[in-house]
């Protein structure tokens, strides 16, 4: 790369998909570029999850020029300038230049405009204010370049002006402080964000969700939240006492693996319901954060009491809680986890209610119970018992019932 902003040619924009869609919206380079992360991690060498698109072009003529080549156009967001162009599976999300016309904090009346420039100053981080034409000429206002190749995630223009703007931007600085970033944090950015943090309230629990389970998706987030809780963040962002103690075990555990719900358990320490509730989670993602938080396992315990605990939990489950588990007691030691998580998994329960009832028994809140006991005594007879010797019990369980 000898000129620094001439970038060299990216495999991305040159697969069929790519060519296709940009052909149908920028037949030059002043029509449509690449915007925001596919042209930040260009320039760190990472992988290209998203292809982002910025157009001169209205959102309506955008849906012309799609449905005119034959590619698949949805309006997902078209009052705010965005179309979805999706072509050989890839969707590519196109946005009109735009520029804020009045804000509240959480959403902005946007206009359309023609001015690359403009657009750039209403993003958030000069790293994602950066566009890519199809010469691989780089267009950069603000200096993200050279943010990014640092390390230096900063705010595009005063800091504090783009957070009133959108108090969801104080998350996405420490988002894209934790993937992207490199000591020091930036202090204007830093002191912007501990200033305006009381106005993070105003934002619904849905746009927090995404923001903050983003963030916990970070590779090693530990420093970036420690800092939000040097800054009086968690306490406002959510009800639920916070404690960082057990994430730096945590992710010694688990290595490459990244789970940013099971990360979020890690840091309750009480009452997850309050934050399911203000994270507005959805029902399977509350119950599993309700389970994560409530239960605890003995990471020493014996073959039987595993089995037990796997039986109970089920194995994902229960490989999860014995995680947190070994996290919140300080162990950092896989191997931990493995002597635990190398117990066969117990078999199924071999009886149902209606075994119950094809030897006679009433269909009533007895044979709930009958059933429970017999599969207690299963249980504790290390699951060796077959479905006839369970049925057996349950005949001898049934007779002591009446």
């Amino acid at each position: 790369m000898t000129d620094p902003r001439r970038l060299d040619r990216q495999p991305w924009m040159d697969t069929p998909a790519t060519l296709r869609v940009m052909a149908a919206i920028g037949a030059g380079n002043d029509e449509a570029r690449f915007v925001g992360g596919c042209v930040r991690n260009t320039l760190l060498g990472r992988p290209i999850a998203d292809i982002d698109i910025a157009t001169i072009h209205l959102p309506e003529r955008v849906m012309e020029l799609l449905r005119a080549a034959e590619i698949k156009a949805i309006p997902t967001g078209i009052e705010h300038g965005t179309v979805t162009a999706v072509t050989d599976s890839q969707p590519f999300e196109i946005t009109t230049l735009r520029r804020d016309v009045e804000t509240d904090g959480r959403r902005a009346v946007v206009a359309f405009t023609t001015d690359w420039h403009e657009d750039a100053a209403r993003r958030d981080i000069t790293m994602n204010a950066m566009f890519l034409d199809c010469d691989s000429q780089l267009d950069d206002p603000f200096g993200g370049y050279e943010d990014t190749l640092a390390g230096r995630v900063r705010f595009v223009g005063d800091a504090r002006t783009r957070i009133r703007e959108d108090v969801l931007r104080i998350l996405r600085f420490f988002r894209c402080y934790a993937h992207y970033g490199q000591p020091p944090m930036d202090a204007e950015g830093l002191a912007a964000c501990r200033e305006l943090a009381p106005l993070l309230p105003e934002l619904s629990g849905e746009r927090i969700q995404t923001e903050l389970l983003k963030l916990l998706a970070a590779q090693e987030p530990s420093d970036v939240l420690s800092e939000m809780a040097s800054s009086g963040i968690w306490p406002i962002l959510l009800p639920s006492p916070i404690t960082l103690d057990a994430l730096r075990p945590l992710f010694a555990l688990q290595g490459d693996r990244i789970d940013p719900l099971l990360r979020l358990a890690a840091m309750i320490e009480s009452d997850p319901d309050a934050t399911a509730s203000r994270l507005r989670l959805s029902n399977a993602d509350g119950k599993r954060l309700r389970l994560l938080v409530s239960e605890r396992i003995d990471p020493s315990s014996d073959r039987l009491s595993n089995r037990r605990a796997i039986h109970r939990f089920r194995v994902e489950p229960y490989r999860d809680i014995l995680h947190l588990s070994a996290a919140r007691a300080g162990i950092t030691d896989p191997a931990v986890i493995s002597r635990a998580m190398n117990e066969k998994p117990p078999p199924a329960f071999p009886i149902k209610g209606r075994d119950l009832m094809a030897l006679g028994m009433p269909g009533n809140v007895a044979l709930g119970r009958i059933l429970d006991k017999t599969e207690t005594w299963w249980i504790e007879g290390d699951f060796m018992a077959d479905k006839s010797a369970c049925l057996e019990q349950a005949k001898v369980i049934a007779s002591k019932e009446t």
